[in-house]
């Protein structure tokens, strides 16, 4: 039997060489010359590779524009935002309110005191008409009446001119005023010199046709006959303002007393919401007029014929108001309400609640007085004055946490100050002052 020989198998010698790359991984491998290890007598390891980097794939052009082009657009936004930030300066002034039990105080139109409750009065006067079918016809004597404005070229003294002054026109016809005016004195505007003047309505010495004036056919001045012989003749003068109408003797179209009683009314009523109005519109900006501190009287003025079957029915108003400087009033309040009252400059807020009576002296009208009574009940606040300018001038460029350096700077007029950026992301304050605005809110006391 044949013996089998069994020999010894002895593994092949590797080699770098032999050993198969792949395809996927062939790039990015580099080859090196060969190191040879011995391990041990029966095996070796070949170890003969560096990894190096993968290569980076090109950037995409688009992608690179695109990227570059929004990093611009907003570094663009961003920086308009800066340029035309706004911000608002929400303020809560300090007040104060105050309350009135039939408070009774003393007002004065002239003192050398001045710790005294002054008082000033602001007079206005409108007229107006309505148009109605005159149904009547009666035998007439009426007088012309028209406005005219009265001028003080004398001095800077005012000048009183009493009821029933006369006006002589150019040809010689009387006219008179039915109230007294007074005639403010000379005043500089602007350097120049310029006399005062007030407006009045002149009536007809005599009924009749021949005292009608239109502006267009009158030449000249008025003069006031009262002043011959007086330096105040050549310097007092009065100009027409509007046509002297309605004088009539004869037969005329008239309207019955029941449509005239309604008529006046309605006037009457337009009227008074007109001078309301006006009076509110041109009082100074600083002054306080009270809702029931101020009278209004009505004159019945002359009918103006309007064609053949109509009459204008006219009338007149004259509205006075007692005014006051309101930081002069609410600092006299204030001291006799306020116990430690600190003198800063303040103003009244009457409210909705707050009554107030005015007694003359004398029993007159109101405005002809020196020295008026004035009760108050109900309630009013104090609120105290900041300046407005001089906190944005303080904000100016400034960061926001410095705002509470200056709540403590105006702390004696000023409760809180909030401040609301535009955009939302600044935190400083626009160097240009306009681009800062104020906000008043209500505070609660």
């Amino acid at each position: 039997m044949t013996k089998k020989v069994i020999n010894d198998i002895t593994p092949p010698r590797k080699s770098i060489r032999q050993i198969p790359i792949l395809a996927n991984k062939r790039k990015g491998i580099a080859r090196e010359k060969t190191e040879s290890v011995d391990e041990d007598d029966n095996f070796s390891v070949v170890y003969a590779r560096r990894v190096v980097g993968w290569q980076r794939k090109p950037l995409n052009p688009k992608f690179v524009i695109w990227t570059i082009a929004i990093i611009c657009l907003l570094a663009l936004f961003f920086g308009i935002s800066i340029i035309f930030s706004s911000a608002t300066v929400v303020i809560t002034p300090r007040t104060q309110v105050i309350s009135f039990t039939n408070d009774l105080y003393i007002a004065k139109s002239e003192s050398s005191n001045s710790a005294d409750l002054f008082f000033e009065v602001l007079n206005i006067k409108q007229s107006s008409g309505e148009t109605v079918t005159a149904t009547e016809e009666k035998e007439v004597s009426q007088k012309a009446s028209g406005k005219i404005i009265i001028y003080n070229n004398y001095n800077t003294a005012p000048q009183r001119l009493i009821n029933n002054t006369r006006f002589e026109a150019n040809n010689g016809k009387i006219y008179r005023i039915n109230s007294s005016v007074i005639v403010p004195g000379l005043k500089k505007i602007d350097g120049k010199v310029v006399p005062g003047s007030v407006e009045a309505t002149v009536y007809a010495d005599q009924a009749g046709e021949e005292y009608n004036l239109k502006l267009s056919d009158l030449a000249g001045d008025f003069k006031i006959p009262g002043f011959k012989g007086d330096p105040r003749y050549a310097s007092f003068y009065a100009l027409l303002k509007t046509d002297i109408v309605g004088g009539l003797i004869g037969k005329q179209r008239i309207v019955s007393d029941d449509l005239r009683k309604a008529t006046i009314e309605i006037i009457k009523s337009k009227l008074r919401e007109q001078l309301l109005k006006e009076i509110y519109a041109v009082k100074p900006e600083n002054y306080l007029i009270f809702k029931d501190g101020y009278s209004i009287d009505y004159v019945n003025l002359p009918d103006t014929p309007v064609g053949n079957d109509k009459v204008k029915i006219n009338v007149e108003g004259n509205i006075n108001g007692i005014i006051f400087n309101n930081t002069k009033l609410s600092k006299y309040i204030a001291t006799k309400k306020i116990e430690g009252f600190d003198a800063l400059p303040t103003e009244l807020i009457p409210s909705d609640s707050l009554l107030t009576t005015f007694t003359a002296k004398d029993n007159t009208s109101l405005w002809k007085n020196k020295t008026i009574d004035i009760k108050f009940t109900g309630e009013a606040t104090i609120k105290w004055l900041y300046d407005s300018e001089a906190i944005k001038n303080d904000l100016a460029g400034k960061k926001e946490s410095e705002v509470k350096s200056l709540v403590s700077k105006y702390q004696n007029s000023v409760s809180t100050i909030k401040v609301i950026f535009k955009p939302i992301w600044t935190r400083y304050f626009p160097d240009n002052l306009d681009r800062i605005h104020l906000q008043e809110v209500a505070g609660l006391d």
